[in-house]
């Protein structure tokens, strides 16, 4: 294994001329339209590809589980959901400091230091690409007691071993997808970050197709068919590095400690807290339903959180291009422009919960029975209809609480943003769903995730109130802090 970096990279003409094609710090963000174009402009150029592609990703994952609950069955369907919480402790490392780091980059392009920008971008492909390879190795030996730990038994055992095990080797490839569509964004080419993963879900939907339909390999081909998605996805994205003149932020040889890493992995520890939450939240889910359903109520829940999925991707979409704009609007010290961001970035989402709700309200059993074929349909679908018609309300602000954990990011506030995410998707979820299921049976835990959203709603706008731009700018101003080796 490679601790340092890795020097063929040289031979392969990625090599170190970029550094000398890297402005250096007195570079001029005058003319950079993340700091002077028309707000609701900008906010709309940088969502769109960002809720977009996301959204892309989802329904891949969307039509992954339809094309595996139609083809294969819903104790398929239980598999793949039971090995998520695998993919999600995975995500939430790499996102926890790929986050982190890009808003660092932000900040410092803001500055007009694209230089360090870079450095800090090739530390952290490094480092997650890294943490990819020991995750396979590790997972890959030990693939059955881990799937036994999620809570697969019985049949649905092997289904999700096999799973787990075709997925794995693709680890790499998904966190350098991440972490170039992350950078891509504050180095101002979101429609570039946003054709990589519509290359991604186009890829997986037709190899779905394929893989399931036509050579039937069931959750193996589901899992090919993601797994070779992220490839396709990282080869276009990487190419924009080696191809465009365009691009600020470049691989270059690392200076300076990489104890940065930690300032960044810090910062982007709520957005770790929202997907190893989640993921836990999701464990504790199954484990219930196992013991008091069984396989059918896992897969009803599954149909379920495709639904919240598409919800929170909108709503991190919103978030993700909140953070980029936010932060080099901060490196800036433009108080102003980030409030207008933060109030559309709070409209937008809260205008996307009502849809979701009205949709959840009108078609339910249109919802549902898209993932359950004829064979699979009695308790599956009636177990689906109870938990939407128990959780819709946290539809309703989930939205907002996820942009301002966004907001808080973007402005370095790692605490704060933490705060929200442990809140809404760990502290206050996975208390409730262990009381309430005590006290109301299975039906009433799921009560336990709009009270949540609601709850942690409150605190959301104390903590802004509180930490207002122009408050937090002033802060800054009063402590700079330097960027770590920028004068080497």
């Amino acid at each position: 294994m490679r601790i340092m970096y890795p020097k063929f990279i040289g031979y392969l003409n990625f090599g170190w001329k970029p550094i000398m094609s890297v402005p250096a710090v007195e570079e001029t963000i005058a003319d950079e339209k993340m700091v002077s174009g028309e707000p609701t402009l900008e906010f709309v150029r940088f969502v769109v590809p960002s809720v977009v592609g996301l959204l892309s990703v989802q329904s891949a994952a969307i039509i992954d589980g339809i094309f595996v609950g139609n083809y294969v069955g819903s104790t398929a369907l239980a598999a793949v959901n039971l090995a998520l919480p695998l993919l999600s402790l995975f995500f939430g490392i790499c996102i926890m400091l790929l986050v982190g780091s890009a808003v660092i980059a932000g900040k410092a392009l803001g500055e007009g230091n694209a230089r360090q920008a870079s450095n800090i971008f090739t530390k952290s492909i490094i480092v997650v690409t890294i943490a990819a390879l020991l995750a396979a190795f590790f997972s890959r030996y030990h693939t059955e007691s881990i799937a036994q730990f999620l809570g697969a038994r019985g049949e649905v055992l092997p289904i999700t071993i096999s799973y787990i095990k075709t997925i794995i080797p693709f680890l790499p490839f998904m966190s350098t997808t991440f972490a170039l569509g992350y950078f891509a964004k504050v180095d101002n080419a979101p429609n570039y970050a946003l054709a990589g993963l519509i290359v991604a879900a186009a890829t997986n939907i037709t190899l779905d197709y394929f893989f399931i339909k036509v050579m039937g390999w069931g959750v193996v081909g589901a899992a090919m068919a993601t797994g070779l998605a992220y490839v396709f996805s990282s080869c276009f994205l990487l190419a924009r590095l080696f191809m465009s003149t365009k691009a600020r932020i470049r691989f270059i040889m690392p200076f300076g400690q990489w104890r940065e890493l930690l300032r960044a992995a810090y910062n982007g520890f709520s957005e770790f807290v929202n997907e190893m939450s989640g993921a836990l939240v999701m464990f504790a889910i199954n484990w219930i339903l196992m013991l008091e359903i069984g396989t059918d109520g896992v897969a009803a829940f599954t149909i379920v959180n495709y639904t919240i999925w598409l919800s929170t991707m909108v709503s991190y979409g919103i978030s993700e291009a909140l953070s980029s704009l936010v932060s080099v609007n901060f490196g800036a010290r433009k108080s102003e422009r980030i409030r207008q961001f933060v109030r559309l970035g709070i409209i937008s989402s809260t205008v996307f919960g009502l849809l979701i709700v009205l949709t959840l309200q009108i078609w339910p059993t249109t919802i549902a029975t898209a993932f359950i074929n004829g064979s699979d349909g009695g308790q599956t679908l009636a177990v689906t209809l109870t938990i939407i018609s128990i959780i819709w309300p946290m539809f309703l602000l989930n939205g907002l609480n996820i942009t301002l954990s966004g907001y808080f990011t973007g402005m370095h506030c790692a605490k704060e943003s933490a705060m929200i995410a442990t809140s809404r998707s760990l502290v206050l979820p996975l208390g409730l769903l262990l009381v309430l299921w005590q006290i109301l049976g299975v039906n009433g835990a799921f009560g336990a995730l709009p009270v949540a959203e609601i709850l942690t709603g409150a605190l959301s706008l104390l903590l802004y109130y509180r930490n207002r731009p122009e408050q937090l700018i002033e802060r800054d101003s009063k402590t700079p802090v330097a960027l770590t080796s920028a004068a080497h």
